[in-house]
């Protein structure tokens, strides 16, 4: 088709939008939805869910200034600190130096190598990939960041967007090695930890303004292009062969090979693409120019038909969920519409894939039915060790579950297939519920954010972090989210991101 051909076209598809959008309007129908969308809003705002949702807290509240805030960025900055005393040390001869200059300047654009590095780590090949990696990328961006702050004495590294929760939920993960059953285990599966808590200290204190939210996303984005890209590729061109080990053949024999890119599983590349796809949207609707609109358009078209490609059920799931919170936060009388419309489009789903959707159902399913045995064994462990939990890392629960043989199924078990189980049966007690609080307390944070927050980049990624992660929650109920550590860097590396924006929109109210 000519490029006046497609110039008409879409002039057409125009024109027929907005003809249908003022016969909604002017219609019966439209009236009714406006009056019903304004009963809702306004039950919405007196409602009790308005207050659990918007008050802050008094642990929240209190931590900015509290002593145990306080004392944790004190050691936080003491690589600073000593790194500006140096500066005032040998002040003169830096001054004049260009490779000194460089390292300052560099050390501003922290945003910057933080989104090419996580782009970077989205698409090494899995047989090249080492968990190496995620900590090399994490201190880079912190050295980063100390090195921005040198030869001033303004900034310094906070730990109050942060917030108390996940605080505690760090701590509870470094307690859970000394208090594991399997200390051996647990404590090479906190090195996988480190870089996570790190990244999200790093995320917070790189982030000030949206052009570097942009940034950061724009990583998340051409990660997703490469890594989508190329899972497409895998199944259009190289061929996926079915894979008993991924697909129950008894009841999906229509379904082909599920793709799986640079990953070693297709779940797992159907997670990395549920937490980045909120992203790409806030991209979508943030970017000012026409042709960065239609590459992040573009990019969520790949990273959807790769999503599609990947047949994981718990993640499209995850997906929906995401996208009915993206359009809650955003624009919450559209929310009707959007439920009618993606009911609507079912039908027009591929038959393999609608067919895997009704498999979630069917108990015949292997990978449904072999869930619940799964599940009983994880409770079988918490309720052994509920407190201290067995220590960190799916290893120490495997270990622990064949030792008492407290599974039955014929699949053998790997993880609880529900990371609140598997938090709960590493961590213990604490784990679990400082967990769900730095949960709760990010979609808190960002509900309070975005609803008075001026329409911006920064509140566009703080509702595509916060859809991304309540559907990584949702996904979580049926998979655990960190089977693979690469993943679970990313989550986290989400998360940080959320954070920051919701950062930058207090800091725009302030300035209103």
């Amino acid at each position: 088709m000519s490029y006046a051909q497609n110039s008409f076209f879409c002039s057409l598809c125009l024109t027929f939008w907005h003809w249908l959008k003022h016969v909604y309007e002017e219609s019966l129908l439209g009236h009714w939805m406006d009056r019903f969308c304004a009963w809702l809003s306004r039950k919405w705002e007196g409602s009790f869910l308005v207050h659990l949702f918007y008050d802050e807290g008094r642990l929240s509240r209190a931590w900015g200034n509290s002593v145990t805030c306080r004392c944790l960025e004190w050691v936080l900055n003491l690589p600073l600190r000593f790194l500006r005393w140096l500066y005032r040390r040998l002040e003169r001869p830096l001054e004049g130096s260009f490779f000194a200059s460089l390292a300052f300047e560099a050390g501003c654009e922290a945003a910057v190598a933080a989104g090419w590095l996580i782009a970077l780590i989205m698409a090494i090949p899995n047989e090249y990939w080492n968990n190496a990696y995620s900590l090399i990328a994490t201190c880079l961006v912190l050295m980063l960041l100390y090195l921005g702050g040198m030869n001033t004495r303004q900034g310094t590294l906070s730990l109050k967007a942060i917030g108390p929760y996940a605080i505690c939920f760090a701590a509870a993960t470094i307690l859970a090695v000394p208090l594991a059953d399997f200390i051996d285990l647990s404590a090479r599966y906190l090195v996988y930890y480190i870089p996570c808590m790190m990244i999200v200290v790093a995320l917070v204190n790189s982030a000030a303004n949206g052009k570097q939210l942009l940034r950061i996303g724009g990583g998340l984005a051409l990660g997703t292009l490469i890594g989508g890209g190329y899972g497409i590729f895998q199944n259009v061109v190289i061929g996926v062969g079915v894979n008993a080990s991924f697909t129950d053949t008894s009841v999906n024999a229509d379904m082909p090979g599920r793709v799986y890119s640079f990953y070693e599983n297709p779940n797992a590349l159907a997670l990395l693409l549920l937490l980045t796809l909120p992203i790409i949207v806030a991209l979508v609707f943030s970017s000012r120019h026409w042709f960065s609109r239609i590459l992040a358009a573009g990019v969520f078209l790949v990273g959807g038909i790769c999503l599609g490609m990947t047949y994981g059920r718990a993640s499209w799931v995850g997906l929906a969920v995401a996208a009915v919170v993206y359009v809650f936060l955003w624009k919450r009388k559209l929310l009707p519409f959007c439920i009618l419309a993606g009911i609507a489009a079912l039908p027009l789903l591929p038959t393999s894939i609608f067919n895997r959707i009704l498999s979630i159902f069917n108990l015949n399913d292997t990978s449904t039915s072999s869930r619940f045995d799964l599940w009983a064994a994880g409770l079988e462990v918490i309720q052994r060790e509920p407190i201290t939990g067995v220590g960190l890392g799916a290893d120490a629960v495997r270990r622990m579950v064949k030792l008492t043989q407290m599974y039955q199924g014929r699949a053998s078990f790997v993880h609880c297939h529900n990371i609140y189980l598997q938090i709960w049966a590493e961590m213990g007690l604490l784990g679990i519920v400082s967990f769900l609080g730095t949960m709760l307390g990010m979609m808190k944070s960002a509900a309070r954010a975005v609803r008075h927050c001026p329409n911006s980049p920064a509140r566009h990624m703080a509702i595509g972090g916060t859809s991304a992660m309540l559907g990584a929650m949702v996904c979580g109920l049926a998979d655990y989210l960190w089977t693979y550590p690469r993943i679970m860097f990313l989550f986290w590396f989400v998360f940080g991101l959320t954070l920051a924006a919701i950062k930058v929109c207090k800091m725009e109210m302030d300035r209103v």
